[in-house]
């Protein structure tokens, strides 16, 4: 069966999450900062990192990159082509304290919409409007309920921003329609920042999911 845990990081309190499964072989979705943190909790459960996910490019969810690639040369980093930009060059990540990654790893990948490794695996859902290349991560295979790591698409009861450069209302509000429509109302939902909700949950609390919120 498919494990996971989170390790709060950062100032912004960002959800970095290990996931593994009977093989102890762990995906790092988001490793936002303090990665001392990461690698401690790593060490404790026994994992071995096979590779990073990343669900999207602000420096919040990927200013350990560094660190993680130093520590555990060669992984893949999973990242939507639409990112590249934003996560290595856009002038956002580029300026102290908010700086997180200078160039961009040769381990780069582009997984499209699968992604397996280390015997997990998972669909990556394009989820566009916090940025333009946002992604959330679904597993449903070898878990008692579906998985959905949701990076800054949508929270407990709330969304991401769309306010910052690159994002989009609009195109947010049709990224989570696209998950309503396909994710089941069991789905466990796991964010970027603050707890952990479900779709049921979601559907009948969080005002941006209604037919009409009232914006």
């Amino acid at each position: 069966m498919i494990a996971y845990c989170v390790v709060e990081t950062g100032p912004l309190a960002e959800n970095c999450y290990l996931v593994w499964g009977e093989g102890k072989q762990a995906w790092i979705i988001d490793p936002g900062a303090d990665f001392p943190l990461i690698e401690q909790e790593v060490a404790a459960r026994g994992l071995t990192p096979v590779c990073v996910v990343l669900t999207h490019g602000h420096f919040d969810h990927l200013g350990a990159l560094d660190a993680v690639l130093r520590r555990w040369p060669g992984l893949p980093v999973v990242l939507r082509p639409e990112e590249r930009t934003w996560a290595f060059s856009h002038p956002m990540n580029q300026y102290p304290p908010f700086y997180a990654h200078q160039q961009e790893p040769a381990s780069l990948v582009e997984a499209g919409e699968a992604w397996a490794c280390g015997g997990i695996e998972a669909r990556l859902i394009p989820t566009p409007g916090h940025t333009p290349g946002g992604q959330c991560v679904l597993i449903e295979k070898d878990v008692p309920a579906p998985l959905c790591f949701t990076g800054d698409t949508i929270f407990q009861e709330s969304i991401g921003r769309t306010d910052l450069p690159g994002g989009s209302f609009p195109t947010l509000d049709a990224s989570l329609k696209r998950l309503v429509a396909e994710l089941a109302p069991e789905t466990t939902l796991l964010p970027g920042h603050g707890p952990a909700t479900t779709m049921a949950h979601e559907r009948r609390a969080n005002p941006y999911l209604q037919e009409d919120p009232g914006f």
